[in-house]
């Protein structure tokens, strides 16, 4: 069971987790696609609004210089990461003598 908090993407995530910014670690050192992982990439699938991207979901406290983006409307940045994190894993596993690769 996936903590609510961690399934609500924010930007900046500041010192915050969320599944969203754990996924983009894996995609940014192009990790096997460990089928543990899947949950959490149909999350952000799931994420996706009709006219193709993600909202901000949530902001977190502390000072910040000027808004970006308002919680509810879409999100360019959490757009950005969604649709790189769903391309990594959708490209699969392109790594010599992986198990994924057949």
């Amino acid at each position: 069971m996936i903590k609510p908090a961690f399934v609500k993407f924010a930007f900046p995530p500041k010192w915050h987790y969320d599944i969203l910014r754990a996924l983009d670690y894996f995609r940014e050192v192009d990790a096997s696609r460990d089928p543990r992982l899947t949950e959490a990439i149909d999350i952000v699938r799931g994420g996706r609004t009709n006219d193709g991207s993600w909202p901000l979901q949530r902001s977190h406290e502390g000072k910040t210089y000027f808004e970006m983006e308002r919680i509810g409307a879409p999100s360019r940045c959490n757009t950005l990461r969604a649709m790189r994190v769903l391309t990594w894993w959708d490209n699969g596993d392109k790594k010599a003598g992986s198990p994924l690769n057949g």
